[in-house]
């Protein structure tokens, strides 16, 4: 949607520049787009000059050679666009003009003709994108006249519409918006169209039989109108918002429909057959050709406007080649209509076929806002074309409009904006928008939604206009709290993924294992005590004859079967509910490991231990019995190693929460180094010494090969470490150099090692 500072101004007062305008606008809720400066960079040597002849040139195809007047003389101008005409009044760019695009106009020969400037298009002159070639002016543009004085100084808007707010797509709705954020009144165009003595009623007839797609249907018939060019002022505006003129009568009704916001369509009244109008339903496979010369196949699912014989209009979608305004047309019929948005947008879609009419009926126009639209047109096309007006209009209407009342309680207002806003504060903010109040009480008032406004249907629609007009920068920016008020069930869901992370962190698995169980599996070993079961009355299986006293179990069931399949190092972890004879349930938490410590780990085969399973219950801050199953008993149950499980109440809390630190800001520096050392010298005296150099950017040590044999003495073994350098900033290879060597040197010394290049 496009419009202009200086059309919206004729509508509203305001006091902002075009660019706080655009701020204002976007603030309320109106997505601007694109914003482009008019007149105002257009070079003073750009000037309208009518073409006087046009030649080939003699030495490419592609170009003419034009003679044009510039109001002090003829000059030769060589051109490569082919949309113009001789008689075509053109902006003409003389030597010296320093263009939009970056380059300054120069005498010159183009294929060894001289050009004496540049005939100009809308791009050239920075001006919003027209049509290809160039820039087609009014017959009656002046000649000679600077083209930034004639243009006039102005800004155009791009703004991006959402579908739901049709009333943004027109001038007037976007007035209305600003009227609500400045307080100024909305001053509407004056409509007082000059009627005559003939009923309108005696001249035209329409039925409307789709009442379903077509709820209301007018016309109204102006005789005697004078095809011809349109007042300067509306091709001006027209153009500027890049629209083609095309003639008084259909630039009026594209002037309305930018205007009001409401599609209007002008048909030929003679070319009507019958002087009828019947809104129907297509018949499947009728033929229908449009005014762009587009041929479509229409189904019985789409509406046409049609007169006693044919269809003459796509409804709110295109007119009809056979019923268009042209030279000729002496009487017109003048249709405002309101059609089902979904029906047009399918038959939109289905045909290929759209225009800013179909871009606007399938969002939703305004059923009552049609009446003053036709009333505008018809006023402006008897101003701008002559012509008589015929008294009355026919206003074809299926029901009744009704429109659609809400409330909006005051407190809600303030609760979901988190500010207080006045209720006189509220109230004015619909008065400015159109909504009329037609309750008012203490705590709530409620508003009656015009029919231009389709998107108001609920409270909060009107709270969401409340916050657009008071304004978002005004309610103030708060921190949410860190954590939300929560229930036990969420505390102690939190609790549960606390575990599982510590956990999974050191290395367990969790177990998921069936509540019910087979009575025998609580004896099974004696690792633990066995309670009393609470016994299913009617089980379904021996196998699921009780409910699990414990979880350990379970978990020992896990261990066979991973270690059934060569898996040998396993640690594993259940939270569960466990159930004593009286119905009393337990969450527990249990944990069962066995095999190696360091799962992959080719340097360190060291076996699970007590101190293991301690240790992971040390890091969640609780303490339990360990009970170790040892090696005889575990391999009676099929296991390779001894096993250590644990099972206690679940924990309400654990080691606190996890505790983050900033990343490195600056890289680090890595060096290896390899020590050859007597075989009794240990990993850990090595990095004991390691730390006695105290290198103060050493950050980490790294032991990632051990070697013997080979070059290396018996009774000798090689250990290769990676050396993590790292400082609060870049540090240099110099200095990196440096602690290295000094820290061979005093490991030399302490271990008796020989230092191998890595």
């Amino acid at each position: 949607m496009k419009f202009t500072y200086n059309w919206l101004k004729q509508y509203v007062d305001f006091a902002w520049s075009p660019q706080e305008l655009a701020d204002k606008l976007t603030f309320a809720g109106i997505e601007v787009e694109d914003i482009q400066t008019l007149g105002g960079k257009i070079p003073e040597q750009v000037v309208i000059a009518q073409i006087l002849s046009s030649e080939k040139h003699p030495n490419a195809d592609k170009l003419s050679v034009c003679r044009v007047n510039d109001g002090t003389g003829e000059r030769q101008i060589v051109c490569g666009a082919k949309n113009y005409k001789v008689g075509d009044k053109v902006p003409l760019a003389l030597p010296g003009a320093a263009m939009a695009a970056g380059f300054t106009i120069k005498v010159s020969k183009l294929r060894g003709v001289e050009s004496q400037g540049m005939m100009c298009s809308t791009e050239e002159l920075g001006l919003p994108k027209g049509e290809d070639g160039l820039l087609i002016l009014p017959v009656d543009a002046p000649v000679g006249k600077k083209f930034a004085e004639y243009v006039g100084s102005d800004t155009v808007y791009d703004i991006e519409v959402t579908p739901n707010r049709p009333d943004w797509l027109s001038v007037v709705g976007i007035a209305r918006e600003i009227a609500a954020l400045t307080g100024n009144p909305l001053r509407t165009p004056e409509v007082a169209p000059c009627s005559g003595n003939v009923p309108v009623e005696n001249l035209a007839s329409v039925t409307v039989e789709a009442t379903d797609l077509c709820p209301r249907y007018t016309a109204r018939v102006i005789r005697g109108v004078k095809i011809g060019p349109s007042p300067v002022w509306m091709k001006q505006l027209l153009e500027k918002v890049g629209l083609r003129s095309i003639n008084n009568v259909v630039d009026v009704t594209n002037y309305v429909l930018l205007e009001l916001g409401h599609p209007l369509h002008a048909f030929d009244y003679n070319l009507l057959r019958g002087h009828r109008i019947v809104v129907r339903r297509a018949a499947n496979g009728e033929q229908y050709e449009a005014i762009d010369d587009s041929k479509h196949e229409l189904n019985s699912e789409m509406l046409v406007i049609a007169d006693a014989d044919r269809a003459v209009a796509l409804a709110g979608i295109m007119g009809g080649k056979n019923s268009e305004i042209n030279d000729a047309t002496t009487d017109v019929l003048l249709e405002a209509a309101y059609f089902n948005p979904p029906n047009i947008r399918r038959t939109s879609k289905r045909l290929g076929l759209s225009s800013d009419s179909s871009y606007r009926f399938e969002r939703g126009t305004d059923i009552e806002g049609l009446v003053f639209a036709t009333n505008r047109a018809a006023a402006l096309i008897q101003q701008c074309a002559g012509g008589e007006i015929a008294r009355g209009m026919i206003d074809v209407m299926a029901r009744k409009v009704e429109r659609r009342r809400v409330s909006c309680r005051y407190a809600q207002v303030n609760r979901l904006l988190g500010v207080e806003v006045p209720s006189a504060a509220v109230k004015k903010i619909f008065a400015g928008l159109g909504l009329s109040v037609v309750k008012d009480e203490a705590a709530l008032c409620e508003v009656e939604a015009p029919t231009f406004r389709v998107d108001l249907e609920r409270e909060a629609d009107l709270i969401e206009e409340v916050c657009r007009i008071y304004g978002v920068e005004k309610i103030p920016a708060a921190m949410l709290p860190s954590t939300a008020q929560v229930s036990a069930f969420d505390a102690q869901w939190d609790a549960r993924r606390r575990v599982r992370e510590i956990l999974n962190g050191l290395g367990f698995h969790e177990a998921l294992n069936q509540t019910m169980v087979a009575e025998t599996v609580a004896v099974e070993n004696r690792s633990h005590d066995s309670a009393a079961m609470a016994k299913l009355q009617n089980p379904l299986t021996t196998e699921m004859s009780a409910l699990r006293g414990s979880l350990v179990p379970g978990l020992l069931q896990n261990l066979r079967t991973n270690v059934s399949r060569h898996e040998y190092d396993v640690k594993l972890f259940e939270i569960g509910r466990v159930f004593a004879a009286d119905g009393k349930e337990t969450l527990k938490l249990a944990l069962a490991t066995t095999g190696r410590r360091n799962i992959g780990d080719w340097e360190r085969t060291e076996k699970i231990d007590y101190f293991d399973l301690k240790g992971a219950l040390e890091e969640l801050g609780v303490t339990a019995e360990i009970r170790e199953i040892p090696l005889l008993q575990a391999r009676k149950m099929d296991l390779r190693d001894a096993v250590y499980v644990a099972e206690v109440d679940f924990p309400a809390t654990t080691r606190g929460e996890k505790q983050f630190r900033e990343l490195p800001k600056f890289p680090a520096v890595v060096r290896d180094m390899a020590l050859v050392v007597a075989e009794e010298v240990r990993h850990a005296d090595v990095l004991a010494a390691i730390e006695n150099c105290r290198s103060k950017n050493l950050e980490s040590v790294k032991l990632f090969d051990m070697f013997r044999g080979g070059q290396i003495p018996e009774g000798k073994k090689s250990l290769a470490y990676s050396l993590t350098f790292r400082a609060e900033r870049n540090l240099t290879d110099v200095e990196v150099n440096a602690a290295h060597e000094q820290m061979k040197r005093q490991l030399e010394k302490t271990l008796l090692c020989e230092i191998r290049e890595s």
